[in-house]
């Protein structure tokens, strides 16, 4: 697989940080394309799940994940409104590879039902290794 061009479904952090936040846009095509209306999203509980790509081991199953509005689409209209968010927490970026994850959007309410996204494959993170580690005390 090559990482060496840009690609929205590839995201890369050092081992032990919890920065930068992983964020997955919800684009107005694939809004239209699976009948998502802005209605469905006021009411919806996000995960985020990671696997180890070689073994399949999960790394993180179902955690909290946030559907982010943006509010400032009248004065920027090119932004994408829905953004997926995920922050992880040290213990899920302490060792270094290649894995595979993907949210999930759960509609709840009358709107019943769920997606997951990427609809095609995976999102690839890759933690590669960090020069230093610093411990709070």
């Amino acid at each position: 697989m090559d990482y060496s061009t840009f690609n929205i479904n590839n995201f890369f952090i050092k081992k032990d940080s919890t920065l930068p936040e992983l964020k997955y846009q919800l684009t107005q095509h694939t809004m239209e394309q699976y009948n998502i209306t802005p209605d469905m999203l006021e009411n919806v509980a996000v995960t985020f799940s990671m696997t180890e790509a070689d073994s399949g081991l999960y790394r993180v199953a179902n955690a909290a994940a946030n559907l982010v509005v943006n509010n400032n689409r009248p004065e920027y209209p090119d932004e994408v409104q829905y953004t997926l968010m995920y922050r992880f927490k040290l213990s899920q970026t302490a060792k270094a590879g290649r894995y595979e994850a993907s949210f999930t959007v759960d509609f709840l309410g009358d709107n019943c039902g769920k997606i997951g996204l990427p609809v095609n494959g995976n999102i690839n993170i890759i933690i590669s290794d960090s020069l230093t580690k610093t411990t709070v005390v």
